[in-house]
């Protein structure tokens, strides 16, 4: 990914990347990372796991997604177990941009360039904040649970569901958007709850969030 505005600021240097990764990841809040270098030698994933398992104790999430293709090397899955260890949520993609981000709620880090090796930039520009968060998003929903994480994972119906019942919508206003009868989604959101061992439509709603599932 390329993406220079006035107020970014250019890590050439490696001590520089750690810092400003600490300092971003230290402050807490969701973490959203992508890397789609083919060489294991780029040192963003490394520099992400130095800074700790600090933003995993907070409140907010970690969410990476790394190609098909990672995992297959030895020292990217290394990274990734040790990311999962500390409550990290990993997906798979073949539909990820060049480059690399780690995006927080208080900026992000950027590559600069398309092969390893390449500088990464800092963008806080709270302008620019808006787009590179839907950028994760649809980097996140257009990725795939590894397959041994798949059983049991909901069609994309059921997920749609599961997204507008998070979204407050009552069972009569899924049925009319998604063509069901009011006792199908009933019947749907029953089972889908108890797939996920929840007592109620809020905690299903976490729990497949916690699955990677929405």
């Amino acid at each position: 990914m390329v993406l220079v505005t006035a107020d970014s600021r250019r890590l050439t240097d490696p001590r520089a990347l750690t810092a400003e990764a600490h300092r971003l990841l230290g402050a807490g809040g969701d973490v959203f990372c992508y890397w789609n270098y083919t060489s294991p030698e780029d040192p963003l994933l490394a520099v992400v796991r130095r800074a700790g398992p600090r933003p995993r104790e907070g409140a907010g999430g970690v969410r990476l997604v790394l190609p098909h293709g990672a995992r297959a090397v030895p020292e990217v899955t290394e990274h990734v177990e040790w990311h999962q260890r500390h409550g990290a949520q990993v997906r798979y993609s073949s539909r990820l941009p060049p480059g690399a981000m780690v995006l927080t709620d208080d900026g992000a880090i950027l590559s600069t360039g398309l092969q390893p090796g390449s500088p990464y930039v800092v963008v806080e520009d709270p302008s620019v904040r808006p787009a590179l968060g839907a950028l994760g998003r649809l980097l996140w929903q257009c990725s795939e649970l590894p397959p041994e994480q798949r059983d049991g994972v909901p069609s994309a119906a059921e997920r749609q569901m599961l997204r507008m019942l998070m979204q407050g919508l009552t069972d009569s206003a899924v049925a009319r958007q998604l063509g069901m009868s009011d006792r199908t989604v009933r019947r749907v959101v029953a089972q889908l709850m108890d797939r996920l061992g929840a007592q109620s439509r809020f905690e299903a709603g976490v729990r497949a969030v916690e699955r990677g599932w929405i």
